[in-house]
């Protein structure tokens, strides 16, 4: 049943990265069709998957060979004379993990951790760069300086911006300290307990949940700012705020792909 399960594994992986497309089409400011081409894809793939998955199970079960993935005892042993000798089944260990799996490498998951953190801190500061200096100048569109923009901007929203700013960056460096902290974790059990593939995976659901709360002050500045301005302004998106919003949808689709569909090398049943 390995390759029937590595098919729905493989099928609901489709299904679930569909609203990530849709998710990445919403942080594109709507601009790119190809994202819901590409979910309405994904959504077929993961059906024709699952349908597979569910037909080959049948076949299997029909065929006898579920049971004797089991127990070993092939659809000739159980039919057997009475007075034939018993075949006694044999003891199968069912997706058995691999001694000495390459997931399981010493060290390797702190590697992976540590670099992990210091690409999330790139992020952290590419988002900070992009909410406080890149965006402003964006709904600006070129027509005055930062120090113009801040000046001229409602001191209480200005404010208030400031404060979700510094509370996002604050949590944002809490969650790069989680990750190096799992990555430093003491490898007698960590290792076999979280590895690499999983110490990356938290890595990229730990990316997402810094740009998804970004999305506050992202928010906030584009509400308050445009009304101060003395040139005619709007929700403009720029370049950082774009690819910093992508970042995040990447790294949702990658948490995803590193933790559903199965991996390991197929074998043979």
């Amino acid at each position: 049943m390995r390759t029937t399960g590595r098919l729905f594994r493989w099928g609901f992986t489709c299904l679930l990265l569909a609203p990530v497309a849709v998710v990445g089409w919403f942080a594109a400011a709507a601009g790119s069709p190809a994202f819901l081409w590409l979910a309405l894809l994904l959504v077929l793939a993961g059906g024709a998957l699952n349908a597979a998955a569910i037909v080959r199970g049948v076949k299997r079960i029909g065929s006898g060979d579920f049971m004797t993935s089991l127990d070993g005892m092939t659809p000739a042993d159980r039919r057997a004379a009475p007075g034939d000798e018993p075949v006694a089944p044999r003891q199968r260990i069912i997706f058995p993990d691999e001694p000495h799996a390459p997931d399981a490498a010493p060290g390797l998951r702190r590697r992976v951790g540590l670099g992990a953190a210091a690409a999330l801190l790139g992020l952290v500061a590419l988002g900070a760069y992009s909410l406080a200096v890149e965006q402003p100048l964006a709904i600006a569109q070129g027509m005055l300086t930062l120090g113009e923009v801040y000046a001229v901007w409602n001191s209480a929203s200005r404010a208030g911006f400031t404060i979700g700013l510094t509370i996002w960056f604050v949590l944002s460096l809490a969650i790069v300290l989680g990750i190096a902290v799992l990555a430093l974790l003491p490898s007698l059990a960590a290792d076999r307990l979280l590895t690499w593939r999983r110490m990356l995976a938290a890595a990229c659901i730990a990316g997402s949940v810094i740009v998804v709360a970004a999305w506050g002050p992202y928010f906030s500045i584009g509400i308050s700012l445009p009304d101060d301005l003395p040139v005619l302004a709007g929700g403009v998106q720029s370049a950082a705020s774009l690819a910093f919003g992508l970042t995040g949808v990447a790294l949702s689709a990658a948490a995803i792909v590193l933790t559903v569909p199965d991996w390991s090398r197929p074998r043979r049943t």
